[in-house]
């Protein structure tokens, strides 16, 4: 179990004021290379006594308010309850991502993602470089997959699949029984510009997206965990 429970604002915000070592600024030690760490909020480790580490295989469940992983240069979003597991690489950047339940934001920068798998019970996809929030929803047996900017290919189990390529925010959802649909929903679900922009900026970058007459225009609506 690890540190004291903040709000989605908060842990957002707290991102760009802790000042934590990237990727080219510091290497840990090779004991540590494959280890992804939280950030900040609350975690549950199905294995495990460490709650700061998540080491390769883990399944970890975000507590209230939701928790942010590193991944070397690499940011988790976990919604709050959602339950996942992360595998690495000998740099210790995520390479597969395994979502059980809920959803997570992740921002890979342009390069650092490329080839990493996220799968559902029933769809994956392939990140090619970009930020995306990739979720399963429980209740309708599906998953839920925004590029907010970015390439990524989706696969749907049942078959057919879909490439997404967007400068901001595209969502489809992989039903039971194969394809893709657009989205049935009127903004992105659940993950929002300004988490967006802050997060970026606590990894040393900026969102590549192009904003509608220059404005971002999906915001949280509480705020979230500090880092």
């Amino acid at each position: 179990m690890c540190r004291k429970n903040f709000s989605r604002r908060q842990m957002v915000k707290l991102a760009g004021a802790s000042g934590f070592l990237m990727a080219g600024l510091a290497v840990p030690a090779r004991s540590e290379m494959q280890h992804i760490r939280l950030e900040g909020g609350r975690l549950q480790l199905k294995r495990s006594a460490d709650g700061d580490v998540i080491r390769p295989g883990e399944r970890v469940v975000a507590g209230a308010g939701g928790a942010v992983l590193r991944a070397r240069d690499q940011l988790f979003y976990m919604d709050e309850g959602t339950d996942a597991a992360f595998e690495t690489d000998q740099n210790g950047r995520a390479t597969a991502i395994s979502v059980v339940a809920g959803g997570i934001l992740s921002l890979f920068g342009p390069k650092t993602g490329q080839g990493t798998r996220i799968t559902s019970a029933n769809a994956s996809a392939t990140i090619r470089g970009t930020t995306t929030y990739f979720a399963w929803q429980e209740e309708h047996q599906r998953t839920y997959v925004c590029c907010c900017y970015g390439h990524l290919d989706l696969e749907n189990n049942d078959g057919g699949g879909i490439t997404l390529q967007t400068s901001y925010h595209n969502a489809v959802i992989l039903p039971p029984g194969g394809g893709a649909h657009p989205a049935p929903y009127d903004a992105p679900l659940d993950h929002y510009d300004d988490d967006i922009a802050a997060l970026e900026s606590h990894a040393g970058r900026k969102p590549r997206w192009v904003l509608p007459a220059g404005k971002m225009n999906f915001f949280a609506p509480r705020p979230a965990p500090p880092l």
